[in-house]
């Protein structure tokens, strides 16, 4: 009867902590895969994003933390994605272990975890949108981001004015096209802060000169279409005789257009110190603009850009209404995506349509040039040329022929505060009448061009002092390998190891 008795309560034994250590094993695992299926959800939903890189790619930095701050309230800021989000998991982006469109929306979705509106942070969220799916919302944006919106777009809404970008430049290439860095944090700070600005941009036009401005300052037609273009780009137009009149300290673009008599040495000086405070300045000649020695000098010897009076260039093959005046500027090859920070490139590169490139129109055009030598810490670049087929000539006697510059850019950058570069743009445009009102509103290139060029000069023109973040070796092989290292142990290795352990005590408990 006693043995009959405890071998029961043997058995009962056996039976109560054996199915405890199966229950608690079960449980265990329950738990397990529950946690995976929360961080999964949330790593589907942006909640959670975890840089394995030392180089830390999606990593919101501290410059940036401090300047967005800085922004307070002003920053309300939305990131928009042309592609649903899990179109940026594809393995077609992947490079060498990095999913390239995928730190890009990871880092987008961790500024919004940083600015979430709390304490005196301002805001920024991510949205995404699918081509084709909201024609309003695509609408809205097209005109003025100089080409239409594709899969790879990413417009960056702030609560003043709003930036186009593109995924590919967020990164830096090779010669042979290796992606060698990443500068996405760069590209995505530049673009909020410039974004959020409050004050309107001002763009001036000067008189004094002739130009199509009158004395008291209100426009003549002939400028009008100029002044369209810049109030849709969302500038306040103004006008100022600089020999006597101050311009207006928010003016982003100061615009000398069709002058015909020269700028006084006061003049220059007011222009000289206007561009040393990181301003734009654009000028618009043509083939019956007359020598004006003190401006020339000035654009040549400062920002080595000039043209060459009474050459006046025609091109009877590449040209529009069967007049050879009717300069068609060469359609501009636009495939180097490591240009893109160029402020040339950006505007040259809005002349190529839904289907290809369209018209861009330079009549009566004159002969550029750019300087053999310019000061330092100024670079000059050709923006539009003719094609090989124009010729220069002055009252019928041939000067050149072949490719020659249509418009031409120089561009100065320094510090300012906070260690933020700053740029100052020189533009030099050969025809006056490229900027007319027939030529702005006609199926040409060139309101894109005059929308593109208002962008670049009329921003903040601050970058913040982000360095670019290597594709190095080790960062490709701890990406891919870490995150399957932590795959493997939360998934498989761990579950394996507590179920070998419970099925141990289970059997151990079995025969106690």
């Amino acid at each position: 009867m006693n043995n009959n008795t405890n071998k029961t309560a043997r058995d009962n034994r056996r039976y109560k902590y054996g199915s405890l250590s199966l229950a608690f094993t079960l449980v265990f695992l329950a738990l397990i895969l529950a946690v995976n299926l929360i961080f999964s959800s949330l790593s589907l939903s942006g909640k959670l994003t975890v840089d394995l890189t030392p180089e830390e790619f999606t990593t919101v930095g501290e410059e940036t933390q401090k300047l967005l701050t800085d922004l307070g309230k002003d920053l309300d800021v939305t990131i928009y994605f042309m592609s649903a989000r899990d179109i940026f998991d594809l393995e077609a982006n992947d490079y060498n272990g990095i999913n390239l469109t995928a730190i890009c929306r990871d880092l987008a979705e961790n500024y919004a975890v940083a600015f979430d509106g709390s304490g005196d942070k301002g805001v920024i969220k991510v949205e995404y949108k699918e081509l084709d799916k909201d024609p309003e919302f695509e609408r809205k944006y097209l005109e003025e981001a100089g080409a239409s919106l594709v899969s790879t777009s990413v417009i960056v809404q702030g609560k003043y004015h709003y930036r186009v970008l593109d995924l590919s430049s967020f990164y830096t290439l090779d010669e042979n096209g290796k992606y060698t860095a990443f500068r996405g944090e760069y590209r995505l700070t530049t673009a909020i802060l410039r974004a959020s600005v409050s004050e309107q941009p001002v763009a001036t036009l000067t008189y004094g000169h002739g130009e199509p401005v009158n004395t008291d300052g209100t426009v003549k037609d002939a400028a009008s279409g100029l002044v369209s273009v810049l109030t849709d780009a969302g500038f306040k137009v103004e006008t100022a005789d600089i020999s006597r009149e101050e311009i207006n300290p928010n003016t982003k673009i100061l615009i000398s257009y069709d002058p015909v008599t020269d700028f006084s040495y006061t003049e220059i000086d007011v222009l000289s110190k206007y561009l040393a405070d990181r301003h734009s300045f654009m000028a618009f000649v043509d083939s019956s603009t007359p020598e004006l020695p003190s401006l020339q000098s000035f654009l040549n010897e400062n920002w080595g850009l000039n043209y060459k009076p009474s050459n006046r260039i025609t091109d009877g093959i590449h040209s529009v209404n069967n007049e050879s005046k009717n300069v068609v500027a060469k359609t501009p090859s636009v495939g180097n995506v490591s240009e893109d920070n160029s402020a040339s490139y950006q505007i040259r590169k809005t002349v190529f349509d839904f289907e290809g490139a369209i018209n861009t129109v330079f009549p009566e055009s004159v002969e550029l040039e750019l300087s053999g030598s310019v000061k330092e810490g100024v670079v000059s670049e050709k923006v539009l040329t003719t094609n090989e087929t124009a010729v220069s000539e002055n009252f019928g006697a041939e000067q050149n022929k072949g490719e020659m510059p249509l418009m031409l850019l120089s561009a100065s950058w320094g510090y300012g505060e906070n260690n933020v570069t700053e740029y100052s743009y020189v533009c030099l445009v050969g025809s006056t009448d490229f900027a007319n009102t027939a030529s702005l509103s006609k199926n040409y290139g060139n309101r894109r061009v005059m929308l593109a060029a208002a962008r670049v000069f009329g921003s903040e023109n601050v970058a913040p002092n982000i360095e670019a973040k290597t594709f190095g070796d080790t960062a490709l092989d701890i990406e891919s390998g870490a995150a399957k290292t932590l795959t493997w142990l939360i998934c498989t290795i761990l579950p394996g190891i507590i179920m070998i352990f419970g099925v141990v005590v289970f059997f151990k408990r079995r025969h106690m």
